[in-house]
């Protein structure tokens, strides 16, 4: 394999937008909450016996390409490793970094929402099957964007539902 490491438009988009919207330390602190998360997905990976082929930087964030989880199990286990990750780093900086400790815990509870293509609904998909994740996504992706214009309306800010509006879209995608 020629190239290990693949930073698409949409991922140097994500950058920039990161870094104009976000103060420094902030941009630092979800930065070191994405490296805590994707370490966990590596770790188990490794452990399961796995290779990484290359690691992505798109729009939606990191993305790492591996070889096929022998099972289930494992799979389950490579897609819950990020958001565990995730909150053990989390959980490890809670009175020395607060900043970061809480941008890992969003990110964990976002990737570990039961919607496709986060951690949560590919580890759905592991247990149950595609067919009861994708009903599962369009129904979190739903409640999602709907929770975000509620919150909205209620005066917590117009990008909350965001995330729901792109969860939706990536459903209509996949």
């Amino acid at each position: 394999m020629r190239n290990r490491v693949d930073i698409s438009v949409g991922g140097v988009l994500l950058l920039a937008a990161l870094s104009f919207f976000l103060r420094l330390d902030e941009f630092a602190a979800l930065a070191c909450a994405a490296l805590a998360h994707e370490a966990g997905h590596l770790a188990a990976i490794y452990l399961c016996g796995g290779h990484v082929l290359r690691l992505r930087l798109g729009a939606s964030g990191p993305v790492i390409d591996r070889t096929p989880s022998p099972d289930r199990a494992a799979e389950l286990f490579c897609c819950l490793a990020g958001p565990a990750g995730g909150l053990l780093f989390a959980l490890a900086l809670a009175e020395g970094w607060p900043l970061a400790a809480g941008m890992s815990l969003a990110l964990s509870a976002f990737n570990a929402l039961p919607a496709l293509p986060l951690d949560g609904g590919r580890a759905l998909a592991a247990a149950l099957g595609e067919g009861a994740a994708a009903a599962c996504s369009l129904v979190t992706a739903s409640l999602c964007l709907l929770a975000g214009l509620i919150l909205a309306a209620e005066g917590f800010g117009p990008a909350l539902p965001l995330p729901g509006a792109v969860l939706l879209l990536m459903q209509a995608r996949l």
